[in-house]
């Protein structure tokens, strides 16, 4: 294995009575696609927001790029460099799709966050560079023009679209996407397959992901874990684990 950029130790998690990560252990190699499968109520959304910051773990530690983020805010978090696209997409959608994408780049250095938010990017100076660079994202994702409509008139799929166009213009290190091709056609999964896939190839960028769509895990992911019952069940190459029936049984929740 390379170097790890996100090394998960022992990993606990409870609400009240109910165990829901029980000592997850698991590392994500730079350079990078690596999967979190398994059935629902497995805890796998659970580990991605305490990675992220967004639930606070019970105990355990996650190094990312050799550097305790535990406790952190996940804005913090995220000018670290790791970049999150949740399961449910959040677009800003009183702002057009194009605002959206210069919203990642944006400079918001000496600015909080909440500050940076409650401005529209037109109060901001942007430059002919940005809004090239901007389109340019929303071009390579496959969102459909125009760019300069409201956000919240994109279908569901073109609003996941533009959430993964802005995750890259925010040229983050490390992507945690939660069921990137959910709800997509078999056309736009292929596409998602292939954008991600190409930030590895010539961006550099590590993926980790959450996906039930086991044949786009198959598709895409280097390497695998299978979590059940909020413990690591299995790991190992994607298709050494996916093609074990007992994980394929897991996995389809028998």
């Amino acid at each position: 294995m390379n170097d790890p950029i996100l090394i998960i130790e022992n990993v606990e998690k409870h609400f009240g009575d109910m165990a829901v990560l029980r000592g997850i252990s698991a590392a994500v190699e730079k350079g990078s696609i690596t999967a979190f499968v398994g059935p629902n109520g497995a805890g796998k959304t659970t580990l991605f927001h305490a990675i992220t910051g967004d639930l606070r773990m019970d105990s355990g530690t996650v190094l990312y790029q050799g550097k305790s983020i535990g406790g952190k805010t996940p804005w913090r978090i995220a000018r670290l460099g790791l970049g999150k696209l949740f399961q449910d997409v959040r677009v800003f959608e009183n702002l057009t799709v194009l605002e959206n994408v210069l919203l990642a780049l944006h400079d918001h250095e000496g600015r909080s966050a909440m500050t940076s938010l409650l401005r529209t990017p037109f109060h901001w100076r942007t430059n002919g560079r940005q809004q090239a660079e901007a389109e340019k994202w929303l071009e390579t994702a496959g969102v459909e023009r125009p760019f300069d409509r409201s956000a919240g008139l994109l279908s569901f799929g073109n609003k996941k679209l533009l959430a993964l166009a802005r995750l890259m213009a925010g040229r983050f290190d490390l992507l945690l996407l939660d069921e990137p091709a959910a709800g997509l056609s078999p056309q736009m999964v292929h596409r998602v397959g292939d954008l991600l896939k190409m930030l590895v190839r010539e961006h550099r960028v590590t993926v980790a992901l959450i996906e039930h769509n086991f044949s786009f895990v198959a598709e895409v992911a280097n390497r695998a874990y299978v979590l059940r019952a909020g413990v690591v069940h299995d790991q190992g190459s994607a298709d050494e684990v996916l093609s074990k029936d007992e994980n394929r049984e897991i996995l389809i929740g028998l």
